[in-house]
């Protein structure tokens, strides 16, 4: 008697195509972590095999990948943590399909510690000069008349000038990540009660505010100007359309903030390397210096646990000291001729 045929199950490589799919149109990921999904995937393939049954892909396999990113690819822990959370979350899907019976990251322990590493904020110095290069590249004087002057002369090469300040007040004034701000669409943006509506991470929305009147009239002005330049992204109507353009009246992508923020660094002479999520860590490194309640700063930034906010509470170090050296507790104490007899 001929032994039974045995179906071929589903390789890796269809399988990941299908879980990116899922994450496509049924959690609606952003383009962002689509692609951090993808280039994981590729390289779990390159590992294994493409062709290889899921089956064959158990907990042994996800051991010696383990190794491998650590001794072969050399990566660092954050790197390599979040490669296999994207494997996990592949496996979970495949497993609530049933094309897994067995899902080997069941009660599997990686122990993957990251290193504690406080967020990188800068200094108001550094804000300032940033500030400073924005507006000496677009010959921005001081005073409401210097903002509508330069508005009413800038065209379309010097729109990128502009599109930057701009992400560096909003980046600043609201802490919101850089995927936040590029997915901002004008129905999002209330000028008079200086709110925006933030789609966050988890799909999760929150609201953040434009306190300062100065900022709401620089996105009035912003606005203004767009349209006397003509640059409308291409949308289904105005309320659509993205908040922040670039040169071509495209809608501004991250990556183009990111080389912005970058170019402003230089030109403000910074050394270090600048990117808008270090000025998301100078807004709540500045709010909770200035005394605001953890809660809310929590609540602006969109933490879901407000574990994650208190990391801002320890790079206040500078500020501790200098507080500790202005109060000048043992100069109260001893008193300066108690200290000169002691001498």
């Amino acid at each position: 008697m001929p032994p039974p045929i045995t179906e071929p199950q589903p390789s890796l490589a269809h399988l990941s195509e299908q879980f990116l799919l899922h994450c496509r149109l049924a959690r609606n990921l952003s383009p962002h972590t689509l692609r951090a999904y993808g280039g994981d995937l590729r390289e779990f393939r390159r590992f294994a095999g493409s062709d290889t049954e899921i089956a064959a892909c158990d907990r042994a396999c996800l051991r010696a990948y383990l190794r491998h990113l650590f001794e072969v690819r050399r990566l660092k822990e954050a790197s390599v943590k979040r490669r296999m959370a994207c494997l996990k979350a592949m496996y979970r899907w495949l497993e609530r399909e049933g094309t897994l019976a067995v899902n080997p990251f069941h009660r599997l322990e990686l122990n993957i510690r990251l290193p504690k590493r406080l967020p990188r904020s800068l200094t108001r110095g550094e804000l300032r000069a940033l500030l400073t290069a924005a507006h000496r590249a677009l010959g921005l004087g001081s005073g409401p008349a210097a903002l509508e002057r330069m508005t009413r002369r800038i065209g379309r090469r010097g729109f990128n000038d502009l599109t930057a300040l701009v992400a560096l007040e909003l980046l600043f004034a609201t802490g919101m990540r850089v995927g936040e701000l590029v997915s901002i669409t004008r129905e999002r943006l209330d000028l008079e009660e200086g709110v925006v509506a933030i789609l966050g991470k988890g799909d999760r929305e929150r609201r953040v505010f434009v306190a300062e009147p100065e900022l709401r009239k620089l996105l009035a002005a912003y606005l203004a100007a767009r349209a006397r330049v003509g640059l409308r992204a291409a949308a289904a109507g105005a309320a659509k359309e993205p908040l922040l353009v670039n040169s071509q009246g495209n809608a501004a992508s991250a990556q183009l903030i990111r080389k912005l923020i970058g170019r402003l660094a230089a030109g403000a002479g910074l050394a270090r390397h600048v990117t808008p999520h270090m000025l998301r860590h100078s807004a709540a490194t500045h709010l909770l210096e200035a005394g605001v309640d953890i809660r809310y700063v929590q609540r602006l930034l969109g933490h879901h646990s407000i574990a994650t906010t208190e990391r801002y509470t320890q790079v206040s170090d500078g500020s501790l000291k200098s507080a500790i050296t202005a109060a000048r507790a043992r100069e109260r104490v001893w008193g300066k001729e108690g200290e000169q007899k002691r001498r």
